[in-house]
């Protein structure tokens, strides 16, 4: 069978039965479209490839998932968010920074660090504890920082379905890193 010949929506309906042949016809037909696109947005070349590529696996992921009425748009709209949820993620990052800097000691202790990396790995092990769609859901809620209409759109469930994952997923942490509530308390006031 030639791919190449394909219209869209005969690609999508084999892409959906697993055919890694038609995925690799949409990857082939799209990558460049996409990958420009979030050059053109992002202006820098490793990011740009990073989403990119992220999109094409996530999209191989969730083939069985997914409802997609039209190709293009869905890659694209795809991108927006990616894109938009970077740039989310850049501005936290910074204002993050720029919160340590500002209230950092001079004298910090290595305690503090030490603390701090416990709490993270802390943190991840809670995470991977959750189901899978749980976690997916709490990462983009929670570290990325997504709105619930926008997880909705994202992973194509319902934003009733998102706040069930986001009460299930803070239920679970709560519990998991219960150890860590007196360290949290305890980082907030030296930070203050």
């Amino acid at each position: 069978m030639n791919y190449r010949n394909l219209s869209d929506d005969a690609l999508l309906a084999l892409y959906k039965d697993s055919d890694s042949d038609a995925y690799k016809e949409i990857y082939l037909r799209y990558w460049k479209q996409v990958y420009h696109v979030a050059f053109k947005k992002l202006h820098n070349k490793e990011i740009a490839e990073e989403l990119t590529q992220n999109l094409f696996v996530d999209l191989w992921k969730r083939r069985e998932n997914l409802a997609i009425n039209s190709l293009g748009g869905y890659l694209f709209g795809s991108l927006k968010f990616a894109i938009i949820n970077y740039f989310r993620s850049q501005i936290v990052q910074e204002k993050y920074q720029v919160h340590m800097l500002k209230s950092k000691p001079e004298n910090e202790s290595c305690d503090h660090l030490i603390l701090l990396h416990d709490l993270a790995d802390a943190l991840n092990k809670g995470i991977d504890l959750l189901p899978k769609k749980t976690a997916e859901v709490f990462k983009l809620s929670r570290i990325n920082n997504y709105s619930v209409k926008d997880i909705s759109k994202a992973m194509n469930i319902s934003e009733k379905t998102v706040e069930y994952h986001i009460t299930q997923s803070l239920k679970t942490m709560r519990f998991h890193l219960r150890e860590y509530l007196l360290l949290l308390l305890f980082l907030s006031i030296t930070l203050l």
